[in-house]
């Protein structure tokens, strides 16, 4: 049996670095300690944003949020979905945001994270992570993540806040957003 130990491994050429399919290459993330105040039923950003730039075109990229969705009188649903965007060009996911992927139209087939209350509740609050396998970005330029959210109808919802005593924004959620390239 034969044994190999190394101190150090360098790439055969300088630039990207080595890249062993189904590992991970590198990591970025962002925190957001301060809640957003909704009212649309057209996705809006939440505040929650990520750039990060892939060593390697055709690598799988894993975004992942964990966070909070609130509704407050009588906004029954809320919803939300990530935004890339990659040199001015947009795309959603899991299916976008108009039709089935559309708060006013929710299936929860088609949103990442969905919330609800009934009519007349308050302070209904709920974690969610969303996920996201990125395998159609193509590039190795900057990519921005951002978590967009939206509300079906009534006052104003939250993300990233936790209602607590009476106070819709007693507390404030640490929500995270993180990106994981995947060598392919």
């Amino acid at each position: 049996m034969s044994i190999l130990k190394v101190d150090t491994i360098n790439e055969k050429t300088s630039g990207n670095g080595v890249a062993i399919p189904g590992h991970v290459i590198q990591v970025g993330s962002a925190i957001r300690q301060t809640y957003t105040t909704f009212t649309s039923s057209a996705y809006v950003t939440s505040g929650l944003e990520l750039s990060f730039t892939p060593k390697f075109a055709n690598s799988k990229l894993h975004v992942m949020c964990t966070s909070t969705l609130a509704s407050y009188a009588n906004a029954a649903t809320v919803g939300a979905v990530f935004k890339r965007t990659i040199g001015g060009s947009v795309a959603y996911s899991p299916l976008g945001t108009t039709g089935h992927g559309n708060i006013n139209t929710p299936d929860g087939a088609t949103m990442a994270a969905y919330g609800g209350a009934d009519g007349a509740a308050n302070n209904r609050q709920a974690p969610f992570t969303m996920e996201w396998y990125d395998t159609t970005h193509n590039t190795t330029s900057s990519i921005t993540y951002t978590v967009m959210v939206a509300q079906n109808s009534g006052n104003a919802s939250h993300v990233c806040a936790m209602g607590g005593l009476g106070d819709n924004t007693g507390y404030h959620v640490v929500s995270t957003l993180s990106v994981r390239e995947i060598a392919q």
